[in-house]
Formats: structure tokens, sequence, C-alpha cells
């Protein structure tokens, strides 16, 4: 059968006393109208100050969903069959927050036109392919029966796993009767890491597939349905590597010395580089192995430039 989830029953944190929003049976489909995290908190055009978060109500999930036959041990199996994002989205550089809160002390927003754009621009010149996916898929993870919606936890949650797009297949350990799961925080793209705090946030039509297996996961798993970032890829990609005896350490590296590559051969403000980290750059741990000593690596993808003139 195919559902339409009631898209007013909106949670802002996990809460496993909340009476589900709607129960099906294994192998359903639902339909869902996801609002962007801070609906009605930033508007399109708003610079920073226009802004009014609030962390508390960020998020809007829609859920819990109340899968039958889901029994705490089995596996929840959710399809993505298909995303459509709204018409516009936005990114913030957060004081505090993030990769490099000692270089970026000072808040920064921007909102992104997405009407009928299968890309996004930064600025000109600079343009990233939408890949829109859910940052939050997740089934109560039983203990604490409440919880912020903010960490990712034993049952995904906020997982922020930018493959997850249509096409793709997510596992998920169940650990409540019913499975309760729920989605949101729906993102036109992002890169691996989302190291400036935010992906390109905006409003979300999904259509999920959800199937109980009996079976175990010790974590959750997914599949792709082909190559991981197959709208990039043909270009190439320029590197950045952060060498360091920790890897947050090395993570650092890596992202400052990219944003200062961007600044420097493509001229963008270094805000903007940073955001462009965060919207199309991807983490990447090179070796793990060698005497104490960590290579975490930051790639981009040329493609993004349309001047491609990308020198090292």
């Amino acid at each position: 059968m195919e559902h339409q989830i009631d898209p007013q029953r909106i949670h802002h944190a996990w809460d496993n006393t909340l009476e589900p929003t709607l129960e099906v049976a294994s192998g359903d489909e639902v339909s869902y109208d996801l609002l962007m995290a801070g609906h009605g908190q930033v508007h399109e055009g708003a610079s920073f100050a226009e802004t009014n978060f609030d962390f508390d109500t960020l998020y809007n999930l829609l859920g819990p969903l109340y899968v039958q036959g889901a029994r705490p041990g089995d596996t929840l199996r959710v399809d993505i069959l298909d995303l459509q994002p709204g018409d516009w989205g936005w990114c913030v550089i957060l004081p505090e927050l993030g990769t490099l809160p000692s270089e970026f002390p000072d808040p920064y927003l921007r909102t992104f036109d997405l009407r009928g754009r299968a890309e996004a621009e930064l600025v000109p010149g600079v343009r990233i392919p939408c890949a829109p996916f859910l940052g939050t898929m997740g089934t109560h993870p039983d203990e604490p029966a409440t919880a912020s919606a903010f960490p990712p936890h034993k049952g995904g949650g906020n997982i922020d796993t930018r493959h997850l797009t249509a096409g793709t297949t997510l596992w998920l350990p169940v650990w409540c009767e019913g499975a309760l799961f729920s989605c949101g925080d729906p993102h036109a793209m992002q890169g691996d890491g989302e190291v400036c705090v935010a992906a390109l946030e905006c409003d979300m039509r999904a259509r999920l597939r959800v199937t109980v297996e009996q079976r175990t996961i010790p974590a959750p798993y997914f599949r792709t349905a082909g190559a991981l970032t197959p709208k990039v890829d043909a270009a190439g990609h320029h590197g950045a590597m952060g060498i360091a005896p920790d890897l947050m350490q090395g993570t650092r590296k890596a992202v400052a010395a990219m944003v200062q590559w961007i600044v420097a051969e493509h001229g963008l403000s270094k805000q903007d580089a940073y955001m462009l980290c965060s919207l199309a750059g991807d983490l990447k741990i090179f070796e793990v192995v060698d005497a104490g000593i960590w290579n975490v690596g930051l790639t981009l993808p040329v493609s993004v430039f349309t001047d491609q003139g990308a020198q090292t």
C-alpha cells in the first residue's frame, strides 16, 4: 500500500512516548512533505542578522512511523525511492561550531534558488550539482526515552550520509516495537564531512518503502545503486592532505589547506570557500596505520568551477 504521512505531525527530538503518526505494513510505501531545518527561522534572501534560529526546534522530523511486525533485534530496510527538493535552501557558518571555529568566529549565511535547477550557484562561476538526501533517518534507540535530534545514535538518526540518495537502500537496527522510524533534515547537497556545520538545507518531497527483515545487524548499513559521486567524477578532483597524530587535527589541516587553495586559485572569499568545502568537499581517511601519524584528506571536484582553471 501507499501512504501519505501527516505533514503537521512534526516532532523536534527522539521521544518513544509519542503516539505513532502512522502505522503501516512491512513493504508499504510512505510519502513525506518535509520542512527544511530552520523552517520559519530563516527566509529566502535573508542575512544572518535577519534569522532567529532556535536549536530546540530546528529539526522538523516526521513520524514516528510504526511498522507492523518490527521487533527489537530485527532490521528495518528503507528503500529511498524518490527525493525532490523544494524551491530554495540555505547554508550557514556558525560561531564556535564546524571544523574551523577559530578561523571563522563570525556568522555567515547564504540562501540559494533551487527552482527548476539541477545545481546551486554559490557565487558566479561556482555551481554545485544537486544530490538530494535526508540528513536524518532513524529508528528510536530505546534508551534514553527522549534525546536531542542532533547527534546520531545506534538507530541512525542524524547520520548526514550524503550517499543516501534516491535508489539507495538503508538498513537500520530496530530497538523498539514497531521500529518507530522518523526522518527529516532534508538536504539538496552536502560534502562528506559537512565541515562548516551545515549542508544546503531545503524542503523535500520524499517517498520511502519500509520493510522488516528478521535479522540483526551491528550498525546501520547502506548500499548505493552505482558510483558514490557520479555527477562530479568525470572532471577529476583536487585534494588537500592533513598529516597529523590526531584525526581531528588532520581534518582541520586538510580543510584549512583547501580553503586557502580555493581563495588563492579561484578568488572566492574565505567564507564562501569554507562553505564550498561543506557543500561539495569530501573528507577521506587516506591512512591510519603509519607509525602514529595519520593522513586525512579533503577532495573537491574541479567540475564545480565553471572556468575549469584549477591549478595546484
